[in-house]
């Protein structure tokens, strides 16, 4: 099952979806995530509910949503999570087993708390499992955690950018400008950023977690 969370950043265009996530369209459920709802109709998405404390959205756009048969899912304001965070648990209920946040890393002059909380969504134990990448107007990130081989799609000099998580990181590429060769990325340094693509490329995770961003 493929979901969509709707969260308010800058949102990609279709045809950058369209690359990075091919039949997104056909997603079998979307989730807006307080004010990422005003992202379904510029993106032709069917929206199926909206969640959030709702200090975004306003009482007359939740009360259309409402009307079109949205699902309406409101939160107090006084709350422990964000709401593209119960917007994520809530697709995990409902058996999502691939997941894409759009608009997850905020919009330019928006609060960096918010993009910080939601990367850090990727490690989420509840996601351990699901196919999770959040993706904006610029980048897609996603975590792969050791061991793994992943293979991606990128265009000639696309920037790709490794960065450890948590800890230090072992890896192999293929398909990069500056290759690694069984290299140990150290937390905390910038090692891994600003690589670019050669096209297709393979990332092999022999220890640690490494999250991954693809950008333009």
């Amino acid at each position: 099952m493929r979901a969509i969370i709707l969260a308010g950043g800058d949102q990609p265009d279709p045809r950058a979806l369209s690359a990075a996530w091919p039949g997104w369209e056909r997603a079998d459920l979307v989730i807006g995530a307080d004010g990422g709802a005003r992202a379904a109709a510029p993106l032709a998405l069917p929206l199926h509910q909206i969640i959030g404390d709702f200090d975004t959205l306003t009482a007359s756009e939740v009360e259309e949503f409402a009307a079109r048969g949205v699902r309406v899912e409101r939160l107090p304001q006084e709350k422990d999570a964000t709401d593209t965070e119960l917007a994520l648990l809530t697709a995990l209920d409902a058996g999502a087993t691939e997941i894409v946040i759009l608009g997850a890393l905020g919009s330019s002059g928006g609060r960096s708390d918010h993009a910080l909380g939601t990367i850090s969504l990727l490690a989420h134990p509840r996601a351990r499992g699901v196919k999770l990448s959040l993706l904006d107007a610029t980048s897609r990130i996603q975590l792969l955690v050791a061991p793994v081989r992943c293979s991606i799609s990128a265009r000639p000099g696309a920037i790709i950018s490794l960065v450890p998580w948590g800890a230090d990181a072992r890896v192999t590429t293929e398909g990069l400008r500056w290759p690694l060769r069984d290299e140990l990325l150290t937390s905390g340094s910038t090692r891994g950023v600003s690589n670019e693509s050669l096209g297709d490329l393979t990332i092999e995770l022999h220890a640690g977690a490494l999250l991954v961003s693809e950008g333009a």
